[in-house]
């Protein structure tokens, strides 16, 4: 990561959450369309791709990858339990990333992202040491180093099939410090001022994990160990944030984005779901624009 120094502006910050980013990206979405800018733009897993979308002013192309494309001709790389059973993941990370790009089917407009005078951050998690790695744009050489950041990010643990960084291999950005809510990676960086779309309801908080999950995750992580405890600490972490962020909300540094409602989970793929989850974010994006334009003029 590049060294942190004080910045001006309010950062957004988007959290993950698989497939619910079809009603969250759905907002994003509706305040970018609404004319809304922001100095910085953080997000984690899912959120990664959606704010990078947001960057290279590609709003289409966030409601492509996570409503249109499970009845497109590229539904078959949403693989689902076939998927998973067949060894290709649950998502086909191979092309949802990078393949997907090289073959024109979501391209992306790195240009036009490294022009944008706003910056770009997310974070994996380094499944040997249990470090949180954390990247900007500008240290990205082109499209498909985006794409490869991204995933490293969204590699759900069990789900996805993980790829190595610099030498180490990466999973879910959700593992690392804020447990999934990237308003850690924009205080590191310096903001002080936050616009926060959450992909849970209001009030919402993990419960911990029960013994015999956590066996089946020290079985399955091998000799990743590392990954095994973040995924069982990460409720008390997640809710550690959460009351952080209610904090910042309380001074009025944080205005939070939750969604009314949450109809869909971070593993559907039906469309009728999906379709109807972007409508309902999409609606609720137009209604939040009045309190975002007060928070960022304020």
């Amino acid at each position: 990561m590049e060294g942190s120094q004080s910045k001006s502006g309010v950062a957004l910050c988007v959290e993950g959450g698989g497939m619910r980013i079809a009603y969250t990206g759905a907002i994003v979405c509706a305040l970018q369309e609404a004319g809304f800018t922001f100095a910085c733009a953080c997000g984690i897993s899912a959120g990664a791709s959606v704010t990078a979308n947001f960057v290279a002013e590609m709003p289409w192309r966030t409601r492509a990858m996570f409503v249109d494309g499970v009845e497109s001709e590229e539904s078959e790389h949403y693989g689902g339990w076939l998927g998973l059973a067949k060894g290709n993941g649950y998502f086909d990370a191979d092309y949802l990333y990078e393949g997907c790009i090289e073959d024109g089917s979501y391209p992306f407009d790195f240009e036009r992202f490294q022009e944008n005078p706003a910056n770009w951050a997310t974070q994996a998690f380094e499944a040997d040491t249990g470090r949180t790695a954390i990247w900007q744009k500008s240290e990205l050489g082109d499209a498909l180093s985006m794409a490869s950041h991204v995933r490293a990010s969204s590699t759900m643990p069990m789900l996805m099939k993980p790829i190595a960084i610099d030498g180490h291999v990466m999973y879910d950005g959700g593992l690392g410090h804020g447990a999934g809510i990237p308003i850690t990676i924009a205080e590191e960086l310096g903001y002080e001022r936050f616009v926060v779309v959450r992909s849970q309801v209001r009030g919402y908080r993990k419960q911990p994990i029960p013994p015999l999950m956590r066996d089946l995750y020290f079985r399955w992580a091998g000799r990743y160990p590392l990954v095994a405890k973040a995924l069982i600490d990460r409720p008390a972490a997640y809710n550690e944030t959460l009351d952080h962020l209610d904090e910042l909300e309380r001074e009025g540094r944080a205005l939070v984005i939750c969604p009314d409602a949450m109809p869909i989970k971070n593993t559907t793929l039906d469309y009728a779901e999906l379709d109807a989850a972007w409508k309902a974010g999409s609606a609720q994006g137009a209604r939040e624009a009045t309190r975002v334009g007060d928070f960022l003029e304020a």
